[in-house]
């Protein structure tokens, strides 16, 4: 017997009788009088009996205190009210006869069809007890520095993969799953990444990670992930053996891994090409403190490229990138004197760069530097100051204020997390950023920047005030609080100087300030401040999204690209398998799609089909975009 079965329940013991054959149930309880004449003669059958009679079942009551199911409990009691419903209806029909038959056959009839909803208001209540299928959640991991130097970018790429987990759930992007963001702290350190493996490896919920954004912590990371089967994506590792190894260069080291930036390969290239070609440099001195994997570096490919397009290279001075040893730097800043170049080539941390700044003017070397991605921090123009204007930096991260698809991600982000600080006093004319929002500002999407008090804690926040070391100039880290783009331009030998609507508008503002006393000009005078207001929101609003670290953006697609995988996987399975996970990589590899930084696709080695790299200018302690390459 099915537990379930209302035809069961009610030919168990303890269920109301069914009238035996001939039996009249009615005939020692009700007197049916020759005559009715009202319905306020009908007299209800005894109530000890209909009570007895209605009583659940013995095995329902007893099921019920062995604590069954809420819906199963519900059952139960469905089919006792159905049973007894018939068994009274039974009764009624053979009194039917008579008058007073007839009018209880109506209000048995009345119950009858009240029955459905009573066993529909008491299952929908079982579920919401808890009886009705379980929730299904599915983790993305986010392995990323949330302390520390780099902790700007980190808390950026946390929050941008927090957008994007929030925007799959309110949607429901993933039907019957609901989606949560585990984030470890690695430290930008090879044993922090090791840890955050481990953690994401036994995590029975996890579909994917985001991260890790060093290289050096990928390297420790890859193995334990992968052979949990987990798809990883990087936003920003930029060492080629991650996806290619020179004596191997058929196999993929790591089958589930895949990343969104370019590598050190394109970086070198590029800034090689610049170098030489655009810059007219032909004397490179070179100094190395990148990290050494075992491998060539990106100072010794850069020195390689140079020499190919025809640039002497004196030398490769190998440093401690990380360190800002004061006799190190001192000896490196002789030495370069010494070769007399006319452009050096900075692979180092941001802090042992601006200290090599001040030691160049030092020893009266005056030369112009071209860096690498670790220099693209507030910490190298704060300790280099002016020494850096016209400084040349490549990067593998294109600034969300360079990038078309951007808006919707810096006005969501921006709502989302509080503005980014430290915008005050950006603007090329020294005013507050403040002042400029205060009058109506807006971002790329047109709409309104959130006010300060939104702003999230200092970790979220990028601040620009920590410095990445030199072993993770490949992480990502760098805060670009200082970053700026549209207000000026660069000469072809990578000096800034202000673009002509920057000095069109300064002009229209130095003439809406001297007409502002001729009254006769007052509908011209009010025209021109709209203008020149519009200027400055425009340049706000680049402000506002180059202050969020070009990181984010990446980690946000790399989120949707697992989202998207899971979306196409995870339905129909009641829980996160190995072989889901496998599925999920299966389509990682394959999805193509258009996402904030460009088209989003994997060639078969897990690297980004079209990745790029972004050169900018230093002006005034600021980043600001001179273009962007191919990495082909």
């Amino acid at each position: 017997m099915t537990r379930d079965d209302p035809e069961d329940v009610a030919a168990s013991p303890g269920s109301p009788r069914a009238p035996r054959h001939g039996e009249d149930p009615a005939s020692e309880d009700l007197q049916v009088p020759g005559d009715v004449r009202k319905p306020d003669d009908v007299q209800a059958p005894d109530e000890n009996q209909a009570s007895d009679e209605l009583q659940a079942p013995d095995d329902v009551q007893s099921s019920g205190e062995r604590g069954a199911p809420p819906v199963g409990r519900a059952r139960l009691i469905a089919g006792a009210v159905m049973a007894a419903a018939r068994a009274v209806r039974r009764w009624v029909g053979r009194s039917a006869r008579t008058g007073r038959g007839r009018v209880l056959l109506a209000a048995v009839t009345a119950v009858a069809l009240a029955i459905p909803s009573v066993i529909g208001f008491l299952l929908v209540s079982a579920a919401d007890d808890g009886g009705g299928v379980p929730e299904r959640v599915a983790s993305i991991g986010v392995m990323a520095p949330l302390s520390g130097a780099s902790a700007d970018a980190g808390s950026s790429v946390r929050n941008a993969v927090t957008l994007a987990v929030e925007e799959a759930n309110r949607d429901g992007t993933v039907p019957g799953w609901k989606l949560e963001v585990v984030a470890h702290d690695d430290l930008s350190r090879p044993d922090g990444g090791a840890a955050g493996a481990d953690l994401f490896a036994d995590n029975e919920r996890m579909i994917g990670v985001v991260g890790p954004l060093s290289s050096s912590v990928a390297m420790v990371s890859l193995d334990r992930l992968g052979e949990a089967g987990l798809p990883v994506i990087s936003p920003s590792n930029a060492e080629p053996t991650l996806t290619e190894r020179p004596e191997a260069p058929d196999d993929r080291p790591y089958p589930t891994y895949f990343r969104l930036s370019g590598t050190d390969e394109q970086l070198s290239a590029v800034a090689a090409d610049y170098a030489v070609h655009t810059l007219g440099r032909s004397r490179i001195s070179v100094v190395d403190g990148s990290p050494d994997y075992g491998m060539i570096t990106l100072a010794e490919r850069f020195a390689r490229d140079a020499r190919e397009a025809g640039a002497t290279v004196p030398a490769v001075h190998r440093v401690e990138g990380g360190s800002t040893d004061d006799d190190e730097i001192e000896k490196t800043a002789r030495a370069i004197r010494d070769e007399a170049p006319d452009l050096v080539y900075l692979a180092t941390g941001a802090a042992f760069a601006g200290e090599l700044r001040q030691a160049f003017a030092d020893e009266g070397v005056s030369v112009q530097v071209l860096g690498a991605d670790g220099l693209l921090s507030h910490d190298y123009v704060e300790r280099a100051q002016s020494l850096a204007d016209g400084d040349v930096i490549t990067d593998l991260s294109v600034p969300a204020s360079q990038l078309p698809s951007a808006g919707a991600f810096v006005a969501a982000y921006t709502k989302r997390f509080g503005a980014p600080e430290g915008l005050d006093n950006l603007l090329p004319d020294g005013s507050s950023a403040g002042s400029a929002s205060e009058s109506g500002s807006t971002g790329q999407s047109g709409q309104n920047s959130p006010s300060s008090e939104n702003s999230p804690s200092g970790e979220n926040s990028p601040s620009g005030e920590n410095s990445p070391s030199g072993e993770n100039r490949s992480s990502g880290e760098n805060s670009q609080s200082g970053l700026s783009g549209g207000s000026e331009t660069a000469t072809p030998q990578g000096r800034v100087q202000p673009s002509a609507d920057t000095r069109s508008n300064q002009r229209r503002g130095d003439g809406a300030a001297g007409a502002a006393a001729d009254s006769s000009g007052s509908s011209d005078l009010s025209e021109q401040e709209r203008a020149v207001q519009r200027s400055r929101d425009a340049e706000l609003a680049v402000l506002r999204a180059d202050a969020i670290p070009p990181v984010a953006a990446y980690a946000y697609d790399a989120a949707r690209a697992l989202i998207r995988a899971a979306a196409a996987v995870l339905p129909g399975r009641t829980e996160v398998t190995k072989a889901a996970r496998a599925a999920v990589v299966d389509a990682v590899g394959a999805g193509e799609y258009a996402g904030v930084t460009g088209r989003i696709a994997f060639d078969a080695r897990g690297d980004l089909r079209s990745p790029r790299v972004a050169l900018y200018s230093v002006l005034a302690e600021r980043f600001v975009p001179l273009q962007v390459e191919a990495g082909d």
